[in-house]
């Protein structure tokens, strides 16, 4: 994936730059509204309080989610522009390299298989890049900042988000790892299906004329079902992962109220306000990072494709050309339009004995060069004619 990354322009990366400036505002925004959230709860249960600053403070809300809302847009803008433009340079990579590859590598891919690579796997890299901007940089950041405000909260709160967040890794971890050599297992029942169809297609005025189309349906169901199935185990696989999810979210909150009145009730009379306020901030952040590890289970439920279709990308563009063409385009003896061959020898890439061996010739323009006699320990004669 990082090496795909390399195909970014200047104007991509600050591009990248502003969206993660844009992010760590929109995090600062969502972060601050639980503070004036605890204030609007003090003032309510304080003696004294007037109705301008319970109202000032909910102002302040307003505006950071306004302004949380605003960076989210910018954010959503620049990453589709990112993710668009970097799809379509690789495809035209792509595509170009394609168009260089000799047959022989191209049997090396099969033509379905750089079909699926040129189109379904840049598409995976687009849509991860596209989510991933939004929300792998802003998940990290918004858990560590909340982390760090609750952390001198209470112990026995920060314990049980300790926990929450470990059962959530476990269930990621567990879930990445059983899915991740699935995925590649799509992809290639992906080239399979490209290819039964093609071949469908190519070949459908033989297919009616033998009367095969049954043998087509049933040859296209059998791949179909395959990857039907493997599709079906990959998303019932992440299924498990939402209700998980929801449960240690509701769970953390009711751990958080529970302990919480526990701690209210052994407090002192003084001290009940402000725990009670201690509170309600913490399972605010606390479901801020458990919103957090959300947006990362998103992420890695698209990072594992990505990674296969990324590396299948890679691999076309880092297979060597064996047949190159020429970067001279000028003609210093001022000939156009003359081929010449000088000792030129041809063989397939199985073969043992070359077809063709030491041969030399010169065609001028217009000229038509045509082969007589046959390969093996005889010669091969040539004779030119204008044409």
């Amino acid at each position: 994936m990082l090496k795909l990354f390399k195909n970014l322009t200047k104007k991509e990366v600050l591009l990248i730059i502003i969206c993660f400036i844009f992010i760590i505002f929109q995090v600062w925004l969502e972060l601050k509204m639980p503070d004036y959230m605890s204030e609007i709860t003090v003032l309510v249960q304080s003696e004294g309080s007037t109705m301008s600053e319970i109202l000032k403070n909910g102002a302040f809300m307003l505006s950071c989610a306004l302004g949380s809302l605003l960076s989210a847009v910018v954010v959503g803008y620049f990453a589709s522009n990112i993710s668009a433009s970097f799809s379509m340079k690789v495809r035209k990579k792509l595509f170009s390299k394609v168009e260089n590859l000799s047959m022989q590598e191209v049997k090396q891919f099969f033509t379905s298989s750089l079909i699926t690579r040129t189109t379904n796997d840049i598409t995976q890299v687009q849509m991860f890049i596209a989510m991933g901007l939004q929300l792998l940089i802003k998940a990290p950041i918004t858990a560590v900042w909340a982390i760090t405000k609750i952390l001198n909260k209470s112990w026995q709160w920060s314990a049980i988000t300790a926990v929450a967040v470990g059962v959530l890794l476990t269930t990621i971890g567990a879930l990445v790892a059983i899915v991740m050599p699935k995925f590649k297992i799509v992809q290639k029942l992906i080239d399979k299906i490209n290819g039964v169809t093609r071949e469908n297609l190519t070949g459908i005025r033989v297919v009616r004329a033998f009367n095969a189309e049954d043998y087509q349906e049933n040859k296209f169901e059998e791949v179909n079902n395959r990857l039907t199935n493997q599709q079906l185990f990959n998303q019932k696989s992440f299924a498990i992962l939402s209700p998980i999810m929801y449960l240690v979210m509701y769970f953390l909150t009711l751990s958080i109220y529970f302990v919480g009145a526990g701690l209210i009730k052994d407090a002192l009379i003084v001290e009940k306000l402000a725990l009670f306020g201690d509170m309600i901030v913490f399972s605010s952040y606390a479901m801020q990072v458990i919103m957090s590890f959300l947006m990362l289970a998103m992420i890695f439920m698209m990072l594992p494709r990505a990674g296969v279709s990324a590396s299948r990308i890679n691999e076309v563009l880092d297979t060597d050309i064996s047949i190159k063409n020429g970067k001279i385009k000028s003609q210093p003896n001022g000939e156009v339009g003359t081929v010449e061959f000088k000792n030129v020898s041809f063989k397939y890439p199985d073969a043992e004995e070359y077809l063709l061996k030491n041969i030399s010739f010169k065609a001028q323009k217009g000229q038509t060069i045509a082969f007589i006699g046959s390969t093996g320990s005889r010669k091969i004669y040539f004779d030119k004619f204008n044409s």
